[in-house]
């Protein structure tokens, strides 16, 4: 600390090309507040007579201590000093010695300098895509899956993640997912120099996927703004009036276009072959994207937003700089925000945008040509995104009842019993630590989201008002009349784990949990399916050869690595530990009792349930309860 400021006292602020700056309302005052943000810090303003000062702050790189009574009117030096020393104490300024080298004289010599690539070695040899059918899903998760129930997991706006343009770069980029499938691609990389949160940061940007961009942006634009024009002929009511969830929405579509161009039922471009016009405008709407779904589902920083929630160009600038959204895992947003903005006001303002001299490529044109079967095809499988991501608020819920009822056990419980308990009670710990679903709230906010993307897809599909109430559609599929029948045949499993008689209450309230989770995860599936077999028949694929069981509802998650995994699939959980085989398609749920000897990874019981799947040695009983 330095507690000797004079007005002759040097001060820096490192890097102040980083601060970003936002009005807003103050959470404890109500009133209107200035809001700098700076790295790790948050420095907020609540007096309007010290908006002058948080203003001046960001323009400085070096200055005399007492030049900033000059920043605004009736600044004492008794009034301007703590704030100084408060900014140095928590480093956000520093002083200067005399001979010390300043950020300035730093900046010089790395603005723009190249750096060395931030990824691992890519983890695949040779591009790969979904139309390689289910050899591809086992080889990365052990479990194979037919191409017909491709969007049930894979989220339609990353089904072209992996493709290779014509260009020889992967759609998604240094963010392709799954990971596993990311290729070696020549990329150089390079610092960042322009002004927000970006600026110099430890990641760099990529500069090759820039120059490919600018070089393709006329058509881009063009492009772009007859998706826009399309989009806004099925949502009349977004034209001036954009909200975060029609945002989204618009942004997906645009992925659509070069996604369903690589699954055309009769002409498929070639992995390899996709033109970089239609790569290069996914890059930079899925930038859009990402932000857009951090708005509506990421409550870190700042609350959640509803999907109804206004917004415009300035908002989502305003919210990408203040909430990172120009960062990645390995870098940063490489395009300049004149790039940016031009992009959001062609979207969203409908900025004027001339047709290219010589007509769309031949390539671009054909997709654009598509335009309608794209947006359908972006619709649905938005539906299906949004009914199969229900289940993860769901599984939550159930998780929470679960380990409630296993926290009233009496008595010592056996040693099944305790693990059992112990193992809820910390997946129940990992959702509220480490997870956005910790909360009953961020639950049903986030089934609100998907209830309004169905509906609002829905309408956009031209589908009669009583197919676009997820909530309802799937209450229908529970088929409430059964849960005693799944109750009754979870309980006379349960009671051998907690060896007691199946009626007793510890059993029982356990048994319902269970029972009503395996009807909604029945549920979703078969909701979900309604739309997933809607995008087969008009892409033309075969029949999937087998039903879409429970188990597949967990490859997404698989295909994330165990990295990423926050809390373990329910049905795994009550398979390793409960003996407790939850058998579960769109039309049945089967329960099954196995005996078996539960291996968790290695570490304490937290460590244990970041698993991706629990190895067990089973033996099952041929008795088995089914509610059809």
């Amino acid at each position: 600390m330095h507690d000797g400021l004079s007005q002759h006292t040097r001060l820096e602020l490192p890097l102040h090309r980083r601060m970003v700056t936002h009005y807003g309302t103050d959470p404890d005052s109500g009133l209107r507040a200035l809001f700098r943000f700076y790295g790790e810090h948050e420095i907020s303003f609540d007096e309007p007579d010290l908006f002058a000062f948080g203003e001046t702050l960001a323009l400085q790189s070096q200055f005399a201590a007492g030049e900033a009574t000059d920043w605004g009117t009736g600044y004492d030096w008794s009034r301007i000093r703590p704030l100084l020393q408060h900014l140095v104490d928590v480093e956000i300024l520093r002083v200067l010695a005399d001979d010390a080298t300043s950020d300035r004289d730093r900046g010089a010599s790395v603005d723009g300098g190249a750096r060395l690539s931030p990824l691992p070695p890519a983890p695949c040899a040779q591009p790969r895509f979904w139309s390689e059918g289910p050899a591809l899903m086992a080889e990365l998760t052990g479990r194979g899956l037919d191409t017909g129930h491709l969007e049930m997991v894979m989220p339609v706006f990353r089904v072209a993640h992996v493709a290779l343009d014509a260009e020889g770069r992967q759609v998604g980029e240094s963010n392709v997912f799954p990971k596993a499938l990311r290729v070696e691609v020549p990329t150089r990389w390079r610092t960042c120099i322009y002004p927000g949160t970006r600026h110099q940061s430890d990641r760099p940007m990529n500069v090759s996927a820039l120059k490919s961009m600018r070089g393709h942006w006329p058509q881009m634009m063009a492009a772009l703004a007859r998706i826009r024009c399309a989009y806004l002929e099925r949502f009349p009511q977004a034209r001036g009036a954009w909200t975060v969830g029609h945002v989204e929405q618009l942004a997906t579509m645009v992925l659509a276009v070069p996604t369903y161009a690589l699954l055309h039922p009769k002409r498929p471009v070639a992995n390899g072959g996709l033109h970089p016009v239609l790569s290069s405008l996914f890059r930079v709407s899925d930038g859009l994207r990402m932000a857009m779904h951090q708005m509506l589902f990421v409550p870190i920083g700042e609350p959640a937003r509803p999907a109804d929630a206004a917004t415009d160009v300035q908002d989502v600038l305003a919210y990408a700089e203040r909430n990172y959204s120009f960062h990645s895992e390995h870098g940063v947003c490489a395009g300049p925000r004149v790039m940016i903005e031009e992009f959001l006001t062609v979207l969203l303002d409908g900025g004027a945008v001339d047709e290219p001299a010589g007509g769309f490529e031949p390539a671009v044109r054909q997709a654009l040509d598509d335009l309608d079967a794209a947006i359908d095809y972006g619709l649905r499988g938005l539906r299906v995104y949004a009914a199969m991501f229900s289940l993860w608020p769901a599984m939550a819920r159930a998780i929470e009842a679960l380990a409630g009822a296993a926290a009233q056990w009496t008595g010592e419980p056996g040693e099944r019993a305790a693990t059992l308990r112990e193992q809820l009670d910390a997946a129940l710990s990992a959702l509220r630590d480490s997870s956005y679903l910790g909360t009953e709230a961020r639950r049903s906010a986030r089934e609100a989201v998907y209830r309004r993307m169905y509906a609002q897809c829905g309408e956009g599909l031209g589908l009669a008002p009583e197919q676009n109430n997820l909530a309802e559609a799937l209450s229908r599929a529970e088929r409430g009349e059964q849960l005693e029948v799944v109750a009754r045949a979870a309980a006379v499993v349960l009671s051998d784990t907690l060896a007691t008689h199946p009626d007793a209450p510890a059993v029982r309230r356990f048994a319902d949990g269970t029972a009503r989770f395996a009807l909604r995860l029945r549920a979703v599936m078969a909701v979900a399916l309604q739309d997933q077999r809607q995008i087969n028949r008009m892409l033309g694929r075969v029949e999937p050869a087998r039903a879409f069981e429970a188990a597949d509802a967990d490859l997404h998650n698989l295909l994330q690595g165990t990295a990423s995994r926050r809390v373990p699939y329910l049905p795994d959980l009550l398979r390793a530990f409960a003996g407790l085989h939850l058998a579960v398609d769109e039309q049945d749920v089967v329960v099954t009792e196995e005996r078996a000897q539960a291996r968790p990874v290695a570490g304490d019981t937290k460590d244990s349930v970041d698993m991706v799947s629990v190895d067990v040695a089973c033996d099952s009983h041929a008795s088995s309860w089914r509610a059809a």
